[in-house]
């Protein structure tokens, strides 16, 4: 039957350019393109995965402290901070004074503002 494919040989070995190759097994351009942009984006997805990594393995929360001055030092050390002048401010602006617990710790924290604080 014509554009049929069959399972067995006897082709001539031709491509006849159709979307699925021929009963010999050769494979077609398109499936070629396809193979490659399947691989180009898993390819890309594991670039991003690495990246996001990075950026993670980076930002690890590893600056903590026994104090302010030793957190916001830590912070600097680490490469978190790295202007003088947010040095400065972090510096002058305690956390004590807006996290309730562990304020020292270098992770994300509850903020509780005492200006807010006094609405309620």
């Amino acid at each position: 039957m014509p554009g049929a494919r069959s399972g067995g040989s006897g082709g001539d070995g031709s491509n006849s350019g159709g979307s699925g190759g021929d009963a010999s097994g050769a494979v077609t351009v398109w499936e070629v393109v396809s193979l490659l942009g399947k691989l180009l984006g898993t390819v890309a997805a594991l670039k991003v995965v690495l990246y996001l990594l990075r950026v993670c393995l980076a930002m690890a929360w590893k600056s903590g402290g026994a104090s302010h001055s030793e957190l916001i030092h830590n912070l600097r050390k680490n490469g978190i901070i790295k202007t003088d002048k947010v040095f400065e401010v972090m510096l002058a602006t305690d956390r004590s004074h807006y996290a309730k617990c562990n304020p020292y710790m270098d992770s994300p924290q509850s903020i509780e503002s005492p200006v807010f604080n006094s609405f309620s």
